[in-house]
Protein backbone atom coordinates (compact mmCIF):
# COMPACT_ATOMS: atom_id res chain seq x y z
CA UNK A 1 0.00 0.00 0.00
CA UNK A 2 2.85 2.35 0.89
CA UNK A 3 4.52 1.70 -2.47
CA UNK A 4 1.29 2.46 -4.32
CA UNK A 5 0.87 5.76 -2.43
CA UNK A 6 4.49 6.76 -3.15
CA UNK A 7 4.05 5.90 -6.83
CA UNK A 8 0.85 7.96 -6.93
CA UNK A 9 2.62 10.95 -5.35
CA UNK A 10 5.43 10.72 -7.91
CA UNK A 11 2.89 10.70 -10.75
CA UNK A 12 1.18 13.76 -9.27
CA UNK A 13 4.51 15.60 -9.01
CA UNK A 14 5.42 14.70 -12.59
CA UNK A 15 1.99 15.85 -13.71
CA UNK A 16 2.36 19.20 -11.94
CA UNK A 17 5.81 19.73 -13.48
CA UNK A 18 4.40 18.99 -16.95
CA UNK A 19 1.51 21.43 -16.41
CA UNK A 20 3.93 24.15 -15.24
CA UNK A 21 6.18 23.53 -18.25
CA UNK A 22 3.22 23.80 -20.64
CA UNK A 23 2.06 27.03 -18.99
CA UNK A 24 5.55 28.49 -19.32
CA UNK A 25 5.65 27.62 -23.01
CA UNK A 26 2.16 29.03 -23.65
CA UNK A 27 2.74 32.28 -21.78
CA UNK A 28 6.38 32.70 -22.72
CA UNK A 29 7.13 33.79 -19.15
CA UNK A 30 9.94 32.16 -17.22
CA UNK A 31 10.22 32.75 -13.49
CA UNK A 32 12.17 35.92 -12.72
CA UNK A 33 14.04 36.59 -9.49
CA UNK A 34 12.21 39.91 -9.24
CA UNK A 35 9.34 38.00 -7.64
CA UNK A 36 11.58 37.44 -4.58
CA UNK A 37 12.32 41.11 -3.88
CA UNK A 38 11.39 41.84 -0.29
CA UNK A 39 12.90 45.21 0.62
CA UNK A 40 11.70 47.83 -1.83
CA UNK A 41 13.64 51.09 -2.27
CA UNK A 42 12.49 54.05 -0.20
CA UNK A 43 14.50 56.75 -2.02
CA UNK A 44 13.93 57.78 -5.61
CA UNK A 45 16.41 56.32 -8.08
CA UNK A 46 17.46 53.31 -10.16
CA UNK A 47 18.27 49.97 -8.52
CA UNK A 48 19.49 46.57 -9.73
CA UNK A 49 19.19 43.20 -8.05
CA UNK A 50 22.64 41.85 -7.16
CA UNK A 51 23.04 38.63 -5.17
CA UNK A 52 19.51 39.03 -3.82
CA UNK A 53 20.03 42.63 -2.69
CA UNK A 54 18.99 45.88 -4.35
CA UNK A 55 21.98 48.04 -5.28
CA UNK A 56 21.69 51.67 -6.36
CA UNK A 57 22.85 52.44 -9.91
CA UNK A 58 24.64 55.81 -9.95
CA UNK A 59 23.50 58.32 -12.56
CA UNK A 60 25.99 59.32 -15.26
CA UNK A 61 25.80 62.19 -17.75
CA UNK A 62 26.60 61.74 -21.42
CA UNK A 63 29.50 63.66 -22.96
CA UNK A 64 29.25 65.39 -26.34
CA UNK A 65 32.46 64.66 -28.26
CA UNK A 66 33.46 66.49 -31.44
CA UNK A 67 36.76 66.78 -33.34
CA UNK A 68 35.63 69.92 -35.17
CA UNK A 69 36.53 72.57 -32.60
CA UNK A 70 34.56 75.80 -32.67
CA UNK A 71 33.09 75.50 -36.16
CA UNK A 72 29.67 77.09 -36.42
CA UNK A 73 28.07 73.90 -37.76
CA UNK A 74 28.81 71.74 -34.71
CA UNK A 75 28.39 67.96 -34.88
CA UNK A 76 29.39 65.26 -32.43
CA UNK A 77 28.62 61.90 -30.78
CA UNK A 78 27.28 61.20 -27.29
CA UNK A 79 29.14 58.83 -24.98
CA UNK A 80 30.20 58.01 -21.43
CA UNK A 81 33.67 58.78 -20.13
CA UNK A 82 34.14 55.71 -17.93
CA UNK A 83 32.88 52.23 -17.14
CA UNK A 84 30.02 51.91 -14.62
CA UNK A 85 30.56 51.31 -10.92
CA UNK A 86 27.96 48.54 -10.59
CA UNK A 87 29.10 45.08 -11.77
CA UNK A 88 26.81 42.03 -11.67
CA UNK A 89 26.88 38.46 -12.96
CA UNK A 90 23.17 37.92 -13.62
CA UNK A 91 22.60 37.85 -17.39
CA UNK A 92 18.92 38.70 -17.02
CA UNK A 93 19.06 41.41 -14.37
CA UNK A 94 16.05 42.86 -12.61
CA UNK A 95 15.94 46.67 -12.37
CA UNK A 96 13.65 48.71 -10.12
CA UNK A 97 13.00 52.38 -10.82
CA UNK A 98 11.46 54.49 -8.06
CA UNK A 99 9.94 57.67 -9.49
CA UNK A 100 6.62 59.27 -10.42
CA UNK A 101 4.54 58.81 -13.59
CA UNK A 102 6.33 55.62 -14.68
CA UNK A 103 5.64 53.66 -17.86
CA UNK A 104 7.79 50.80 -19.12
CA UNK A 105 7.41 52.11 -22.69
CA UNK A 106 9.34 55.25 -21.72
CA UNK A 107 12.57 53.35 -20.98
CA UNK A 108 15.29 51.89 -23.18
CA UNK A 109 18.23 49.57 -22.61
CA UNK A 110 21.33 49.85 -24.79
CA UNK A 111 24.56 47.91 -24.98
CA UNK A 112 27.57 50.23 -24.99
CA UNK A 113 30.89 49.80 -26.78
CA UNK A 114 34.13 51.71 -26.28
CA UNK A 115 35.47 53.19 -29.51
CA UNK A 116 38.99 54.55 -29.16
CA UNK A 117 38.79 56.19 -32.59
CA UNK A 118 36.16 56.95 -35.21
CA UNK A 119 36.38 58.51 -38.66
CA UNK A 120 35.87 62.27 -38.87
CA UNK A 121 32.91 61.54 -41.17
CA UNK A 122 31.25 59.51 -38.39
CA UNK A 123 30.95 62.64 -36.22
CA UNK A 124 29.09 64.54 -38.94
CA UNK A 125 25.51 64.01 -40.07
CA UNK A 126 25.99 65.71 -43.43
CA UNK A 127 27.05 63.98 -46.63
CA UNK A 128 29.90 66.03 -48.15
CA UNK A 129 32.56 65.27 -50.73
CA UNK A 130 36.14 65.04 -49.36
CA UNK A 131 37.16 68.55 -50.49
CA UNK A 132 34.05 70.25 -49.07
CA UNK A 133 34.39 68.27 -45.85
CA UNK A 134 37.96 69.45 -45.26
CA UNK A 135 37.03 73.04 -46.12
CA UNK A 136 34.15 72.91 -43.60
CA UNK A 137 35.83 71.08 -40.73
CA UNK A 138 39.56 71.32 -41.30
CA UNK A 139 40.24 67.55 -41.25
CA UNK A 140 40.22 64.74 -43.79
CA UNK A 141 36.89 62.98 -44.11
CA UNK A 142 38.37 59.48 -43.62
CA UNK A 143 40.91 60.44 -40.95
CA UNK A 144 40.62 58.66 -37.60
CA UNK A 145 39.78 60.98 -34.73
CA UNK A 146 40.08 60.18 -30.98
CA UNK A 147 36.83 59.32 -29.23
CA UNK A 148 37.59 57.08 -26.21
CA UNK A 149 34.01 56.83 -24.94
CA UNK A 150 31.27 54.26 -24.41
CA UNK A 151 28.39 54.70 -26.84
CA UNK A 152 25.40 52.55 -27.94
CA UNK A 153 25.78 49.73 -30.46
CA UNK A 154 22.36 48.17 -30.04
CA UNK A 155 19.02 48.43 -28.26
CA UNK A 156 17.82 45.40 -26.29
CA UNK A 157 14.14 44.63 -25.64
CA UNK A 158 12.89 44.99 -22.08
CA UNK A 159 9.63 44.07 -20.38
CA UNK A 160 7.98 44.66 -17.04
CA UNK A 161 5.51 47.02 -15.40
CA UNK A 162 4.40 48.72 -12.20
CA UNK A 163 4.61 46.81 -8.96
CA UNK A 164 1.20 45.91 -7.46
CA UNK A 165 -0.16 48.80 -5.40
CA UNK A 166 3.01 50.83 -6.06
CA UNK A 167 2.47 53.30 -8.96
CA UNK A 168 5.83 54.91 -8.09
CA UNK A 169 7.95 51.77 -8.67
CA UNK A 170 8.46 50.01 -11.97
CA UNK A 171 10.20 46.64 -12.41
CA UNK A 172 11.90 45.92 -15.74
CA UNK A 173 14.20 43.22 -17.07
CA UNK A 174 15.54 42.19 -20.52
CA UNK A 175 13.40 39.82 -22.55
CA UNK A 176 16.39 37.55 -23.19
CA UNK A 177 19.65 36.78 -21.42
CA UNK A 178 22.31 39.42 -22.07
CA UNK A 179 25.91 38.62 -23.03
CA UNK A 180 28.63 40.06 -20.81
CA UNK A 181 29.32 43.73 -21.48
CA UNK A 182 28.33 47.31 -20.58
CA UNK A 183 24.66 48.32 -20.61
CA UNK A 184 22.65 51.41 -19.72
CA UNK A 185 19.04 52.14 -18.80
CA UNK A 186 17.66 55.55 -19.72
CA UNK A 187 14.44 57.38 -20.47
CA UNK A 188 13.41 58.06 -24.05
CA UNK A 189 15.17 57.19 -27.29
CA UNK A 190 17.75 60.00 -27.50
CA UNK A 191 20.92 58.17 -26.41
CA UNK A 192 22.24 57.35 -29.88
CA UNK A 193 25.68 56.96 -31.40
CA UNK A 194 24.72 58.68 -34.64
CA UNK A 195 26.06 62.18 -35.18
CA UNK A 196 23.89 64.83 -33.53
CA UNK A 197 23.91 68.60 -33.86
CA UNK A 198 23.04 69.36 -30.26
CA UNK A 199 24.27 68.54 -26.78
CA UNK A 200 21.32 67.04 -24.86
CA UNK A 201 23.51 66.03 -21.88
CA UNK A 202 21.36 62.97 -21.16
CA UNK A 203 21.23 61.06 -17.90
CA UNK A 204 21.82 57.31 -18.07
CA UNK A 205 22.19 54.57 -15.47
CA UNK A 206 24.88 52.11 -16.63
CA UNK A 207 25.92 48.73 -15.26
CA UNK A 208 28.28 45.93 -16.28
CA UNK A 209 27.61 42.23 -16.68
CA UNK A 210 30.90 40.47 -15.94
CA UNK A 211 32.27 37.24 -17.32
CA UNK A 212 33.90 36.03 -20.48
CA UNK A 213 32.21 36.85 -23.76
CA UNK A 214 30.48 33.62 -24.84
CA UNK A 215 31.06 32.18 -28.30
CA UNK A 216 27.87 32.90 -30.27
CA UNK A 217 26.00 29.97 -31.72
CA UNK A 218 26.43 29.46 -35.46
CA UNK A 219 23.01 29.31 -37.15
CA UNK A 220 23.03 26.29 -39.47
CA UNK A 221 20.91 26.28 -42.66
CA UNK A 222 19.01 23.12 -43.54
CA UNK A 223 20.60 20.82 -46.09
CA UNK A 224 19.22 20.87 -49.63
CA UNK A 225 16.41 23.42 -49.04
CA UNK A 226 13.47 23.51 -51.43
CA UNK A 227 14.02 27.21 -52.18
CA UNK A 228 17.27 27.89 -54.05
CA UNK A 229 19.21 31.17 -54.29
CA UNK A 230 20.19 32.03 -57.85
CA UNK A 231 21.77 35.33 -56.80
CA UNK A 232 22.67 36.73 -53.41
CA UNK A 233 24.27 40.10 -52.67
CA UNK A 234 24.67 42.55 -49.78
CA UNK A 235 26.13 46.00 -50.33
CA UNK A 236 26.03 49.63 -49.19
CA UNK A 237 25.03 50.73 -52.72
CA UNK A 238 22.03 49.98 -54.91
CA UNK A 239 23.30 50.63 -58.43
CA UNK A 240 24.79 47.43 -59.83
CA UNK A 241 23.49 45.18 -57.08
CA UNK A 242 21.50 42.94 -59.46
CA UNK A 243 24.69 42.09 -61.35
CA UNK A 244 26.57 41.44 -58.07
CA UNK A 245 29.22 43.99 -59.13
CA UNK A 246 29.17 45.83 -55.80
CA UNK A 247 28.88 42.90 -53.38
CA UNK A 248 30.62 43.54 -50.04
CA UNK A 249 31.58 41.51 -46.99
CA UNK A 250 33.08 44.33 -44.91
CA UNK A 251 31.08 47.32 -43.68
CA UNK A 252 31.72 50.33 -41.47
CA UNK A 253 30.40 50.67 -37.92
CA UNK A 254 28.71 53.89 -39.08
CA UNK A 255 26.97 52.34 -42.10
CA UNK A 256 23.69 54.15 -42.77
CA UNK A 257 22.20 51.31 -44.76
CA UNK A 258 22.97 47.80 -45.94
CA UNK A 259 21.03 46.70 -49.01
CA UNK A 260 20.25 43.05 -49.67
CA UNK A 261 19.31 41.56 -53.03
CA UNK A 262 18.23 37.99 -53.78
CA UNK A 263 16.88 36.01 -56.69
CA UNK A 264 15.00 32.87 -55.67
CA UNK A 265 13.92 29.67 -57.33
CA UNK A 266 11.35 27.24 -56.01
CA UNK A 267 9.37 29.57 -53.72
CA UNK A 268 5.61 30.12 -53.72
CA UNK A 269 3.67 33.35 -53.46
CA UNK A 270 2.44 33.95 -49.91
CA UNK A 271 5.45 32.42 -48.17
CA UNK A 272 7.06 34.43 -45.36
CA UNK A 273 10.58 35.68 -46.11
CA UNK A 274 12.54 36.72 -43.00
CA UNK A 275 15.94 38.37 -42.62
CA UNK A 276 17.55 38.09 -39.16
CA UNK A 277 20.58 40.30 -38.44
CA UNK A 278 22.79 38.72 -35.75
CA UNK A 279 25.31 40.89 -33.87
CA UNK A 280 28.78 39.49 -33.10
CA UNK A 281 27.62 38.68 -29.54
CA UNK A 282 24.93 36.36 -30.92
CA UNK A 283 21.95 38.61 -30.11
CA UNK A 284 19.51 39.80 -32.74
CA UNK A 285 19.78 43.38 -33.98
CA UNK A 286 16.70 43.31 -36.19
CA UNK A 287 14.14 41.04 -37.86
CA UNK A 288 12.66 41.95 -41.23
CA UNK A 289 9.69 40.05 -42.62
CA UNK A 290 7.79 40.26 -45.86
CA UNK A 291 5.27 38.15 -47.75
CA UNK A 292 6.71 36.82 -51.00
CA UNK A 293 4.97 37.49 -54.29
CA UNK A 294 5.37 35.47 -57.46
CA UNK A 295 8.42 37.57 -58.36
CA UNK A 296 11.72 35.82 -57.80
CA UNK A 297 13.53 39.10 -57.01
CA UNK A 298 13.70 40.49 -53.48
CA UNK A 299 15.34 43.70 -52.30
CA UNK A 300 15.46 44.89 -48.68
CA UNK A 301 17.21 47.72 -46.84
CA UNK A 302 18.60 47.55 -43.30
CA UNK A 303 18.98 51.00 -41.71
CA UNK A 304 20.71 50.87 -38.28
CA UNK A 305 19.70 53.38 -35.61
CA UNK A 306 23.15 53.37 -33.95
CA UNK A 307 26.74 52.53 -34.71
CA UNK A 308 27.12 48.82 -35.38
CA UNK A 309 28.97 46.49 -33.01
CA UNK A 310 32.41 45.72 -34.51
CA UNK A 311 33.13 42.10 -35.37
CA UNK A 312 31.69 39.23 -37.37
CA UNK A 313 27.98 39.57 -38.17
CA UNK A 314 25.63 36.99 -39.66
CA UNK A 315 22.57 37.51 -41.83
CA UNK A 316 20.24 34.51 -41.53
CA UNK A 317 17.46 34.00 -44.07
CA UNK A 318 14.34 32.04 -43.22
CA UNK A 319 11.53 31.09 -45.58
CA UNK A 320 8.39 29.94 -43.81
CA UNK A 321 10.40 29.37 -40.66
CA UNK A 322 13.07 27.23 -42.33
CA UNK A 323 16.64 28.56 -42.19
CA UNK A 324 17.79 28.31 -45.80
CA UNK A 325 20.88 30.54 -45.94
CA UNK A 326 23.40 32.30 -43.71
CA UNK A 327 25.67 35.14 -44.91
CA UNK A 328 28.63 36.23 -42.73
CA UNK A 329 30.11 39.73 -43.00
CA UNK A 330 32.53 41.89 -41.08
CA UNK A 331 31.96 45.29 -39.41
CA UNK A 332 35.02 47.50 -38.82
CA UNK A 333 35.86 51.02 -37.62
CA UNK A 334 37.58 52.01 -40.87
CA UNK A 335 37.95 50.71 -44.40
Amino acid sequence: MGKITCLHQQKVKIGLVCVLFILIILTGKWPVKSQEIKNLPTAYGYYILKDGELVSIPEMKTIFQTPFGDTSNLWGILGLDSKPEVVIEDQRPVILIHDQGLNVKNFSMARLWRFENLRAQDFCGMSLDPISFKESFGVEKESLQPFGKWTPVGIYDIKGGLLPNRPDIIRIFPQEKLPSGIYAIYQGRDFISRAVQKNPNLSVWPFEISGAEPTPLEPAPVENPRVKFIKCCISDKLEGIEDLKIAKDNFLVSENQIITYFELQGHRAGEIFELIWFRPDGTIQERQKQVLSSSRRIRQSFNPDNLLMPGKWKLAIKIYGELVKCIPFQVSVNR
